[in-house]
């Protein structure tokens, strides 16, 4: 049996992809692909297919510039490799974002785990048509062993799932039985949460072996698929529907519907999209979006309508042009801080504002088929504002990800992170200082990651504020 370790040869983000590479779809992002040149290469290629139709398997695992690719996107280099290796092993991107989601419940039990919540959008860019949007976020729990994000990544593998159940569990199994080394996000958030009394005192790089979250994900990964599914009733079922979409600066942007922040994020994005400006990064445009997004927070009573808990996002783009943002998260770091017996952390579900403000996004261009695709997520209607007005600019996806970021606090005033990685200019700084005296915000902060792909060239980028890197082969 293939393992991770021997099949995925999945490159990481900082290394790049060998240029040629091509999507599994003939021409489909190429729309001049028998003019000139690329016509004699396409005969050339066509005489010489047979003879070199033996090497392909051997090209197929060695050899990353003739093969179509797909990308994961997460919090973390273990769960992204993960996602990559279903992706090689055949499996679809919602196959892929359920094991990586699994995963980031083992590695990243700050932000999400066995009882979070979740939101995802499926598109495929060859139908062009809008993202589904499913949430798991009010489902009722079955038992300790099948926990809201079991039962929720569940009903997605019985609606999308092509490889077997087992397959997309057992890697995270084996992760929390043989251990992971520790990220500076969840060192510093058991530090943050004073949760030593659980995990011990733990350093970045510290090795942490979780038995029982093990030996219960063995139980999860066991379960018969026929079983499993009928655990999905009409109590616990998650609520399926379509997104719904705004246009940006002739790009598309789906967001989930009703019951999220979706419909706040769109009414914020139409009131900034016709400001003129000589860059995004620029002070005074950076300083009117404040402005407008400030005043939606008050507007739209935001901090009183949604809760800004945790979140982690999964973004994939697999060979078949199937695009996945899914984002999970608890009330707070580690939930209720309340471990159950089976290793993993219980939420608070029913404290305080039932509506989450984290968001899934899918961005397509939409005057071009093969333009500018993306998928990411985000915290908060703040954080999602920024990112898609950098995303409809020529950035690419790790100057996108990487900026610097304003926050609006739950008392309304505005939160600049003390990041060294990306920080606002004192020019910048200046002009948001005429909103209100901003407020500096420490480690751990909340973290995007992005799969973008234009033609048929695809980069990724997992957010250095999570700690993550993403995967690709």
């Amino acid at each position: 049996m293939s393992t991770i370790n021997d099949s995925v040869h999945e490159l990481r983000e900082d290394i790049p992809l060998k240029s040629g590479s091509r999507s599994t779809s003939w021409c489909f992002c190429s729309e001049d692909c028998l003019g000139g040149s690329r016509f004699i290469n396409f005969a050339f290629g066509t005489l010489t297919v047979v003879i070199t139709f033996a090497l392909l398997i051997q090209i197929y695992y060695g050899d990353y510039q003739v093969i179509p690719h797909g990308s994961v996107a997460t919090d973390n280099f273990n769960c992204s490799k993960i996602g990559t290796y279903i992706l090689k092993e055949k499996g679809n991107a919602v196959d892929a974002a359920i094991a990586s989601a699994v995963c980031l419940a083992v590695t990243n039990p700050h932000l999400t785990g066995l009882d979070a919540e979740g939101q995802i959008l499926i598109y495929n860019h060859r139908t062009r048509i809008a993202p589904t949007f499913i949430d798991f976020s009010g489902i009722n729990v079955v038992s300790e062993h099948l926990p809201r994000l079991v039962l929720g990544l569940a009903y997605l593998h019985q609606i999308y799932g092509s490889l077997e159940w087992k397959k997309l569990i057992t890697p995270s199994v084996e992760l929390a039985k043989n251990g992971f080394l520790v990220q500076k996000s969840l060192a510093q958030a058991i530090k943050t949460a004073k949760a030593e009394d659980i995990f011990g005192f733990l350093e970045t790089g510290n090795a942490l072996v979780l038995e029982k979250l093990g030996n219960t994900l063995k139980t999860i990964a066991n379960i018969p698929e026929n079983e499993l599914y009928s655990y999905i009733t009409l109590t616990n079922k998650p609520n399926l529907a379509q997104s719904i979409k705004t246009v940006f600066n002739n790009y598309d942007i789906y967001v989930p519907g009703s019951s999220s922040i979706g419909p706040s994020l769109i009414k914020n994005l139409e009131k900034i999209e016709n400001l003129e400006h000589s860059g995004v990064s620029s002070a005074e445009y950076i300083y009117r979006v404040a402005d407008i997004t400030e005043n939606s927070y008050n507007d739209l009573n935001i901090t009183t309508n949604f809760h800004l808990g945790t979140s982690s996002n999964v973004a994939v783009m697999d060979l078949d042009e199937n695009y996945v943002s899914l984002i999970t998260g608890m009330y707070a770091m580690f939930g209720s801080g309340e471990l159950t017996s089976a290793g993993y952390f219980l939420d608070d579900h029913n404290k305080g504002i039932p509506i989450r403000s984290r968001v899934p996004i899918i961005l397509t261009d939409g005057e071009v088929i093969c333009g500018k695709r993306m998928v990411f997520g985000a915290n908060d209607l703040a954080v999602a504002t920024q990112l898609i007005t950098l995303a409809v600019q020529n950035q690419n996806a790790t100057e996108i990800i990487e900026q610097a970021r304003f926050h609006i606090l739950p008392n309304g005033k505005l939160g600049i992170e003390g990041f060294t990685a990306a920080a606002f200019s004192d020019e910048v700084l200046m002009y948001l200082n005429t909103l209100s005296q901003p407020v500096t915000l420490f480690e751990p902060y909340s973290s995007s990651n992005i799969v973008e792909k234009i033609k048929d060239d695809l980069t990724s980028h997992s957010d250095s504020r999570g700690g993550g890197i993403a995967s690709r082969f």
